[in-house]
Formats: structure tokens, C-alpha cells, sequence
């Protein structure tokens, strides 16, 4: 019995950590039978588990009678002593254009001299980071802003912040064969990765008043198809087509599902209100924008 005493103990103390850690000095502090309510812990647990953090010197409050208890001063290195760790993970695609080596390099510089360590994980595929999201292996994911859309009206993900336009992509394009003026026609075939819910998303709305055949494609693979003829156009990121001078041609997309596309989100798990309220607190989007730019302009050079 005492041993899981303890266990609730310990649970209600990583809870407080991480509340008191997104506090600000000033801030009003929740009831106990409000924390209780929100981590299904007895008030004995929950009000030792108070008193061991005012005991350590990791809080201090005030209590102002009717109008409630207020955060006083807080210790994070302290705080953060409660945690399993101090680093957060957050797994975005393979920095294989300059967009993407910017938006990691501003990230790396946005959590730059804080009291938690971001750890990036390269991760191709919006269903693969969701995946990853769902089992626990990461923190907050980067997607787009469509895919951001689609998965908080169809899995358990909470919108952390959305980027400006151009900060995912610069563009996503309909690629062919080599001055191949036919986009889209009848009885063609178009290639997608499933994996990418972008894709996905914007082949099914090209395609929709068309009569083709949708064959699954790894990404890897979408150039090689398309010169050996096995499909004939697929969505591709315009920067690595771009970048890596493929012999490839393509073509623009005029929809407002390109412009969603081409923003970057950030997502974490529904519910998860210290990582929301963290990363919100650290990322800084302009700075973020400003480093992008840089590197791909080459005034720096990127980091990861």
C-alpha cells in the first residue's frame, strides 16, 4: 500500500513540475480539488505533493484569502529535478531542402540557453510523425498547415502555433515528364505517397473531376517512376526539385490547399498542455522566419 502511495505521490509531483514550470511569477495557482480533479488524485496526495515542492524551495506562494493563492517565485532548475528528463523531442521531415534546414536551425537557436533541451528527430511522412506522436516517441510534430487541419479534425492533436505562408514549402507542384505540357488528364496515372497526408490530400483535389488511376509511390521513387514511364505525374515539394535540378518538369497549382500546404505547424498530443505551453513560450516565430530566410539565402549556415 505505501508503495503505490508513493507511486501516486511521485505522479502528482511530475504534474505540479510541469504546471508550476508554465506558471508565471504573479499567476494565480489552481485550487487543490481543482489539480485533483485534473490528475484523479486524493487531496492528502496532492497537498504532500505541494508541500514537498514548497519544502525544496522549488515554489513559494501566497495565499490572498478568497481571491486565491498566487505564485510567489519558483526555482525551475529545481522544478525540473520532478521530471522523468529535461528534453523535449520533436520530429520533423528529413532536412533535405533549405527550408527544412532553416526551420531546424531556428529551432535549435529558439530553445538556445533554456532549461530544456529540444532533440529534432528526421522523420519523412506526416503519418509516420503522427505515429511517432501517438506511441509517445515525440514531443510536438512539424506539418504542414493543411495536414495540421486535417489531423485536429481527425485524430487526438491540439494546433501548438501555424507559421506564415512559405515557411513548410515554398510551393507544392504537380511534377511530369521532361516538357510535358499535360498536366492532368483522363486515363492517366498519378503517383502518391500515402505516407504524406499533403500529397494525399492534394492529388485527391486535382484529380476529382478527373479519370485516373492514384498509384502508390514512395517518395524516393517519384522521379524514376516518371522517367521510366510507370506513372505519369505526381505532388512533389517544388525546393527539391528545384535544389537538386531533377530532370523533371512542373507546373503550379492554383488552390488555397497550396497555400495552407506551404505553412508550417507545429501539433502535439490533445491535452498535453506543458508541451503546448512550452513550446508557445520558446519558439519564437519571427526569429524563427528571420533564421529560415538566412539559410536559405546562405548568410548562415543551417544547424542540425
Amino acid at each position: 500500500m505505501r508503495e503505490i502511495q508513493y507511486q501516486k505521490k511521485g505522479i502528482a509531483l511530475i504534474y505540479l513540475a510541469k504546471k508550476f514550470f508554465t506558471l508565471g511569477v504573479g499567476d494565480k495557482i489552481p485550487t487543490v480539488d481543482e489539480l485533483c480533479s485534473e490528475t484523479n488524485t486524493s487531496r492528502g496526495t496532492m497537498q504532500s505533493a505541494l508541500e514537498t515542492l514548497k519544502d525544496d524551495q522549488a515554489i513559494t506562494t501566497i495565499s490572498k484569502g478568497h481571491m486565491g493563492t498566487y505564485l510567489v517565485d519558483q526555482d525551475q532548475d529545481k522544478l525540473l529535478n520532478y521530471l522523468d528528463d529535461r528534453n523535449i523531442v520533436c520530429a520533423m521531415p528529413l532536412p533535405y531542402t533549405k527550408y527544412y534546414e532553416g526551420l531546424s536551425t531556428g529551432f535549435y537557436k529558439s530553445f538556445e540557453d533554456k532549461k530544456l533541451n529540444l532533440n529534432l528527430a528526421y522523420v519523412n511522412g506526416s503519418v509516420n510523425r503522427l505515429n511517432g506522436l501517438d506511441g509517445n516517441r515525440y514531443d510536438f510534430i512539424v506539418t504542414s498547415g493543411l495536414t495540421a487541419d486535417y489531423l485536429i479534425k481527425n485524430s487526438d492533436v491540439d494546433l501548438i502555433t501555424l507559421f506564415p505562408q512559405k515557411t513548410y514549402v515554398s510551393e507544392h507542384v504537380i511534377v511530369h515528364k521532361k516538357d510535358k505540357n499535360d498536366f492532368i488528364y483522363d486515363g492517366m496515372s498519378i503517383g502518391v505517397d500515402s505516407n504524406s497526408i499533403d500529397y494525399r490530400l492534394l492529388t485527391q483535389e486535382i484529380v476529382k473531376n478527373h479519370n485516373v488511376k492514384m498509384i502508390e509511390t514512395p517518395y524516393n521513387q517519384i522521379v524514376q517512376r516518371i522517367e521510366n514511364g510507370s506513372i505519369d505525374a505526381a505532388i512533389w515539394n517544388r525546393d527539391e526539385v528545384v535544389e537538386k535540378n531533377y530532370p523533371v518538369s512542373y507546373g503550379s497549382i492554383g488552390s488555397e490547399s497550396i497555400k495552407k500546404s506551404s505553412s508550417a505547424a507545429l501539433l502535439c498530443k490533445k491535452g498535453n498542455t506543458f508541451i503546448k505551453e512550452i513550446v508557445q513560450k520558446y519558439v519564437d516565430i519571427n526569429r524563427i522566419v528571420d533564421v529560415q530566410k538566412k539559410v536559405i539565402s546562405g548568410k548562415i549556415l543551417p544547424e542540425y
